[in-house]
């Protein structure tokens, strides 16, 4: 938070750098070049434009508040530094909050209760107290318009940051800057010319949705706004090669954000005079095919939650009411028409075999455990499987504080006559996440790797994500082998594509992608990704090999080859992207349109 937060308190100008320049950290041994450094910074131009490099990622900052200079120095309105402070505070940082009261219009506080640290100004006071302890300001909080508004110099060292002035650039952070250092003077021009752009975000009006390829053709929706924003209406376009987008017509009022692609058909929901269809248009006959009726089910009454076809059928998830209040309906197609075949408050993990479903249902509303089941789909009998207390398909964080949280994991894997898929005790805090073999036919369960996190089944063998050492890890199926770790490096990110996997790991200052593959036991470096790629940078892998989207100053998306040769495939900011067989497509966050690389 405070590396943000006051990174917007520098929105300041040229004229900010002469009067500033001298307070500039000085550069000893213990600094770090602006290359290494740029993913703990904050960085703001002089000539700002709404955008900011946050921690390697450049992001726009919305809002209309007015950032001014008095002397030389400038100033922030503290409810925009409050605002940030809430929405950037790190993990286990607690929050800020601006405490301001209408009787004492004056005075403002910044406080932070799990950092035990308060800031209190006040207009025209050349004083402020930090922790009750009275710090000298150079320049004094002010009235602006209205607003009560905050030094930046002042601010930051309110906040413990420090501040270094670049050619143009303000850089806040944790550690001294080598303004001199020849990796600082090789990216500040990129990270200058990112900054100072003068586009802005395409209108929301505007705005384009990639929703697959087929061959050269592009497929995105659009939102169109009717009747002054009191309806709306989605819209297919396809794009062929170079040509000009067309509009798909389709029948009745589609509903396509939530469609789901499988092989050639792209599944979506329509209406079509007050009855709701589940439709099918086929990519390469570009025509629409009405699949089932949905019944009593409407649109506005939840959303499609997936399509999946599994031994020869079609199954059909829908969703009805909200998250909180509502559940899932799973259903097959049969003859024009779904047949019901279970409920689920949230329907995490779903195998089957030819007369049996399997499934683990969230119930984060009411008892997690007793979660997973199996349903004969020819008697439409229902029983519990698994330990009793457990539950499955869920992963469990406990913060330091008591507080619990959950995610789903949909990895529910049949093999061999045994259930595979992670779980713990819910009656028991402390039991980590672990993947268990589970009976079919009764209440048991066989521990296999405690403390997972992600766990693959190819083979006989059992591979997991270890969560304490973030080490891929392999044993048996049929437990009683000991783990076996297959690299020793801590994956931030990890995909499996047909039986190989691919992992990020941090390398220094440096994001690298890995290959093990299983069948040889071997592990490959195959390159380094672009500056500002974190633990958080995602990537996909297909036929053609990884793909992956930068934000940093060197945005755009690239692809690695299974050689490791790396090629930057675009060279603009990138808002949404889809991956598929044919390549990426994809759209722009500046310019309007939607784009394909191979």
């Amino acid at each position: 938070m405070l590396l943000l937060l006051t990174a917007c308190l520098g929105l300041g100008t040229a004229g900010v750098h002469a009067a500033e320049k001298a307070s500039s950290p000085v550069q000893g041994s213990s600094s770090s070049s602006l290359k290494e450094a740029f993913n703990e910074l904050a960085i703001i131009p002089y000539d700002y434009q709404s955008k900011a490099f946050l921690q390697g990622q450049k992001t726009d900052i919305s809002g209309d508040y007015e950032v001014v200079q008095r002397n030389g120095r400038v100033l922030v309105p503290i409810r925009l530094m409050g605002y940030l402070a809430e929405h950037t505070t790190g993990a286990n940082q607690g929050y800020w909050e601006v405490v301001w009261n209408a009787k004492t219009p004056d005075d403002v506080v910044l406080r932070n209760v799990t950092l035990k640290r308060t800031v209190k100004f006040k207009v025209n006071s050349k004083t402020m107290l930090v922790n009750d302890e009275s710090v000298k300001l150079d320049v004094p909080p002010q009235k602006i318009g209205g607003r009560v508004m905050l030094p930046l110099r002042d601010a930051a060292t309110a906040l413990g940051k420090q501040i270094a002035w670049l050619d143009g650039l303000i850089l806040i952070g944790d550690t001294p800057i080598n303004l001199k250092h020849p990796d600082t003077l090789a990216v500040k021009d990129s990270i200058k010319t990112q900054l100072t752009d003068r586009r802005k975000r395409v209108d929301y009006e505007k705005i384009a949705t990639p929703l697959t390829q087929y061959e050269t053709d592009v497929y995105y929706m659009k939102t169109v706004y009717l009747n002054n924003g009191a309806s709306v209406e989605e819209q297919l376009f396809r794009k062929s090669g170079s040509n000009k987008a067309t509009r798909v017509q389709v029948p009745g009022t589609p509903v396509f954000h939530s469609g789901k692609v499988i092989g050639d058909l792209l599944y979506y929901v329509s209406t079509v005079k007050n009855q709701a269809y589940l439709y099918a248009y086929d990519l390469k006959k570009q025509q629409a095919e009405k699949v089932a009726s949905l019944g009593d089910w409407r649109s506005e009454d939840g959303w499609l939650t997936d399509v999946r076809k599994s031994n020869n059928e079609l199954f059909v998830n829908l969703h009805v009411g909200d998250l909180t209040m509502g559940g899932d309906m799973l259903y097959r197609v049969k003859n024009g028409a779904l047949q019901e075949v279970l409920s689920a408050k949230s329907l995490a993990g779903l195998a089957s075999d030819r007369e049996a479903l399997y499934y683990t249902d969230f119930r984060f509303m009411t008892e997690v455990a007793n979660n997973l089941s199996r349903f004969n789909m020819t008697t439409g009998e229902k029983e519990l499987l698994g330990e009793p207390g457990y539950a499955y398909g869920v992963a469990r964080s406990v913060e330091e504080n008591g507080g619990v949280g959950y995610r789903t994991d949909s990895s529910l894997v049949l093999k061999n006559g045994a259930l595979y898929t992670i779980g713990f005790n819910d009656s028991d805090p402390k039991d980590p996440n672990s993947v268990y073999q589970i009976d079919t036919t009764g209440r048991a369960h066989v521990k296999l790797a405690a403390g997972a996190s992600q766990f693959w089944v190819i083979g006989e063998q059992l591979y997991y994500l270890e969560d304490s050492s973030g080490h891929l890890m392999r044993t048996g199926l049929n437990g009683g082998k000991p783990a076996v770790a297959l690299s020793s490096r801590n994956i931030s990110q990890i995909r499996m594509y047909e039986n190989v996997f691919y992992y990020t790991s941090a390398s220094g200052t440096d994001m690298e992608l890995f290959r093990f593959d299983p069948a040889t036991g071997q592990e490959k470096r195959l390159a380094a990704l672009a500056p500002g790629a974190t633990a958080d940078t995602t990537f996909e892998v297909s036929k053609s090999g990884v793909y992956y989207v930068s934000h940093g100053y060197e945005p755009g998306i690239y692809h690695i080859a299974a050689d490791g040769k790396q090629r930057r495939l675009s060279k603009d900011a990138v808002d949404q992207y889809v991956l598929t067989d044919s390549g990426m497509i994809y759209t722009l966050i500046y310019k309007e349109g939607v784009y394909s690389v191979k």
